[in-house]
């Protein structure tokens, strides 16, 4: 294994690309009960386990989340179980909390998490919980497990060159929803409507940032050759991640991406660009055009908002981003999420981890 990337130390967010590629190029899986295993792109690891179905696994924590963690944590599991066609069923928990929690906030959160749970008809089977020293905040991860038909099986790396490329929901509304709640007085004192703040700041709960209903409808005729969810990095590192996994590339046109007005707004105000920020809630896939007119129909008549947002082209015509002008460029890289980028510059990361 061998990465330069210098002395410097890493900023907050994702894995450089280069650096993971180099950390999974020096960990071949040789089992052959790996159907999927840890790859650039690829949302879960499937294990074939001798039954009529495959096992999907999944692991991720909640390091931002504010209010109600534990659906927070849900949802962002889940949606990489349902990317890769699966149905969530079984939740450990691993709870790092702070020294000094209440035992009241501890049940609250336990509650929190069974509702959660239940919501999804996923059964929470086990976990770790300890009070941990130099926390300021709860610390969970999550490590779910799924299952999924053999030929519902989707993986990031089934995109081809001539499908069409999908997104349901809009971008960036996680991050524009942590941003509305936990800076909405700089939000307000940079011009933002205090209405404008209170729509985004619901988005966690509606329209939600889980993609689980989204895939389900997708996959539901077979069709989809390939999805992903976007997360930190936003749309763009979704995109790259994509076609990474795939060894394709993209045309992607801007001017059909959605960007609520509140999103707009929000990063406006604060410099940052929607491309690159949070967005749990949105859905990516591929299929071809063909299949592609009969399954916005089935998003559209569940209420969910989807476009089509491009095509996946060969790779050595690169990875292209249509301005609304008509002139193509690049598709953005972000080496960091926006919101990491925003605390860091304005100072608020760290005034938050002082005790």
């Amino acid at each position: 294994m061998s990465w330069s990337g210098g002395a410097a130390g890493l900023p907050a967010g994702k894995l450089p690309v280069d650096l993971l590629r180099s950390l999974l190029s020096s960990n071949p899986i040789e089992d052959p009960a790996v159907v999927v295993g840890p790859g650039i792109g690829e949302d879960a690891a499937v294990l074939d386990v001798g039954a009529d179905e495959l096992l999907v696994a999944k692991t991720d924590p909640i390091t931002l989340a504010g209010a109600n963690p534990a659906r927070y944590l849900l949802a962002v599991n889940s949606n990489d179980i349902a990317v890769m066609g699966g149905e969530p069923r079984w939740l450990l928990v691993t709870a790092l909390l702070p020294e000094g929690i209440r035992a009241s906030e501890v049940a609250k959160l336990f509650d929190e998490m069974r509702a959660a749970c239940a919501e999804l008809g996923v059964g929470l089977v086990g976990g770790h919980t300890e009070m941990t020293v130099g926390l300021d905040r709860p610390i969970l991860v999550g490590c779910l497990l799924g299952t999924v038909r053999r030929d519902r099986l989707v993986r990031s790396s089934g995109a081809r060159p001539g499908d069409v490329v999908l997104l349901a929901g809009g971008v960036a509304l996680e991050g524009s929803a942590v941003l509305a709640r936990e800076h909405a007085e700089e939000l307000l004192r940079r011009g933002v409507p205090a209405a404008v703040i209170e729509a985004a700041a619901s988005w966690i709960e509606r329209p939600g940032i889980s993609v689980l209903t989204a895939a389900r409808l997708l996959n539901a005729e077979g069709q989809v050759h390939a999805m992903h969810d976007p997360t930190e990095g936003g749309l763009a590192t979704a995109l790259h991640e994509l076609a990474e996994a795939a060894k394709v590339g993209l045309r992607i046109h801007l001017n059909a991406i959605l960007v609520l007005e509140e999103c707009r707004a929000i990063c406006t105000a604060l410099g940052l660009d929607p491309l690159g920020l949070l967005a749990s809630g949105a859905l990516l896939a591929t299929m071809e055009p063909a299949a592609a007119t009969a399954a916005l129909e089935r998003l559209r008549q569940a209420g969910l908002a989807a476009e089509i947002i491009g095509e996946v082209v060969l790779p050595e015509h690169g990875r292209i981003l249509v301005l609304e002008s008509g002139r193509c460029v690049p598709i953005p890289v972000f080496a960091r999420d926006e919101l990491a980028r925003y605390l860091e510059t304005s100072g608020l990361a760290a005034r938050q981890a002082e005790p």
